[in-house]
């Protein structure tokens, strides 16, 4: 690893230690759990206390982190953008399966489809995006619902739900137990739900906070997917997963 600088490393492993739960250190604590030199410690807390990464407690004498953290933290949250962080991995699933691919959010107590990729096959289902849908309504949309507060699976289960065609759910109850299904085994595939001889595969993306507000999703006729259902549910997962771990989820 030549191509490192030594000294910015360092100072990334020091600042790392306020991800933990204490949020103050000390300059024997950092030495100890670092296994430098309190002479080391004491010139790198200086060198980022004079750039306002770190800032000292007059009172206890202790470190914690600065207002510049702060600062590049609410710049990254500016930056999160849903849908560059997820297109490629949206354009993967697409090469790989031919189908249509969809990136979903929460919004409220309704879904929207904020991106999508459709099959460049003559037979395919066409994604509406910037649309607003119940959450009950899709596979994207429902396992954001499994995923999300229990406040907004209360309100939802408050209000009598529209059944798409004949093998859409048809109350409450039935929404209640499926939704409790995707929660456990982590992603939904569906089948004629909401358009007959569709299938759609989906997962929750995670945020920074540990939160799902998003998934993604892969769409396409029945007969095509149910084949490869093994197999695109992971792959589905997989970007699901990758695209949490970039947005800042640490499981």
């Amino acid at each position: 690893m030549d191509h490192l600088l030594t000294s910015v490393q360092k100072s990334c492993r020091l600042l790392k230690l306020f991800l933990r739960d204490q949020t103050e250190w000390g300059v024997t604590d950092i030495s100890k759990e670092l296994q430098w030199s309190k002479g080391a410690v004491h010139k790198m807390l200086a060198t980022l206390e004079s750039e306002g990464f770190i800032k000292q407690n007059v009172h206890t004498r202790q470190y914690s982190l600065g207002y510049a953290c702060l600062e590049l933290g609410n710049r990254v949250k500016k930056n999160n953008d849903w849908v560059s962080i997820a297109r490629p991995y949206l354009e993967r699933i697409a090469m790989e399966t031919k189908e249509s691919v969809c990136l979903c959010i929460r919004e409220g107590h309704d879904a929207i489809y904020i991106d999508k990729i459709d099959s460049p096959l003559s037979i395919r289902f066409i994604i509406d995006a910037y649309r607003r849908f119940p959450l009950y309504a899709t596979s994207a949309s429902r396992v954001i619902l499994a995923h999300g507060p229990e406040e907004v699976k209360t309100r939802v289960y408050a209000e009598p739900i529209a059944a798409f065609t004949e093998h859409s759910m048809k109350s409450v109850d039935e929404l209640r137990e499926r939704i409790n299904r995707i929660e456990k085994q982590g992603y939904e595939i569906s089948s004629n739900m909401r358009n007959v001889g569709v299938t759609g595969i989906a997962a929750p993306i995670y945020d920074a906070d540990g939160q799902v507000n998003a998934s993604v999703s892969l769409i396409g006729p029945s007969d095509r997917v149910d084949p490869h259902r093994e197999e695109w549910i992971q792959t589905v997962l997989t970007a699901a997963a990758e695209i949490s771990r970039l947005v800042g989820y640490r499981q």
